[in-house]
């Protein structure tokens, strides 16, 4: 038998998940012009459906700079737009994040191609229009469309329910920039982003157990 053939050292880098880096496009977009934030392991010519975030968040004024395995979210001074429409269809599950930077802008929204959103975790349009609603939003669901009118109302002190759904927990992280939340069963992030509450800390939100 003749010796196995020498493999020559080979380094893969494996793109992250763009539906994570989803919760630090809210985050800057809702943060003051200037701020910064960089995620490893993303490319430009992504196959990822959520890599269209880059696209749709510069409606919420923040710029995608992609650098050699990394994107760096910067917020711009550039003006928002009031109505936003996007078709989600290849994209569901940036939905939650999408409607909570607007509503955290203040910011209206139209968003379709939702029809899977009913048969995830939870039932994530009626999840929204639950959660959302506790904060003031004035928000209307049907079977695969949300759409959330401009306002500047934010309630104080909500406490959000998770529904077992670990998006839930991290798309509504945000507001905390906009007002004091509590969410309930915080641990279910822990299905796919295990270290997403120490890396708000890093990040200077106020993370507390109770």
């Amino acid at each position: 038998m003749s010796p196995a053939a020498s493999v020559p050292d080979t380094t893969l880098v494996v793109e992250s998940d763009w539906s994570s880096a989803s919760y630090f496009y809210s985050i800057v977009a809702l943060a003051k012009v200037g701020t910064k934030i960089s995620l490893s392991s993303y490319k430009h010519n992504s196959l990822q459906g959520d890599s269209v975030l880059s696209d749709i968040y510069k409606s919420f004024g923040v710029d995608t700079e992609f650098g050699e395995h990394e994107i760096t979210l910067i917020k711009t001074d550039r003006k928002l737009s009031i109505e936003n429409n996007f078709d989600l269809a290849n994209a569901p599950d940036i939905a939650q994040t999408i409607a909570v930077t607007c509503f955290g802008l203040g910011v209206g929204c139209h968003l379709t191609g939702l029809h899977t959103l009913k048969i995830k975790e939870t039932d994530r349009l009626v999840a929204l229009d639950t959660e959302l609603s506790k904060f003031g939003a004035p928000i209307s669901v049907t079977d695969k469309t949300l759409t959330l009118l401009e306002s500047e109302h934010i309630n104080l002190e909500v406490t959000v329910d998770t529904y077992n759904d670990h998006r839930m927990a991290m798309a509504f992280a945000p507001l905390a920039m906009k007002t004091s939340l509590f969410v309930n069963d915080a641990e279910v992030v822990s299905k796919s982003y295990p270290d997403f509450w120490n890396d708000l800390e890093q990040l200077h939100f106020k993370v507390t157990e109770l």
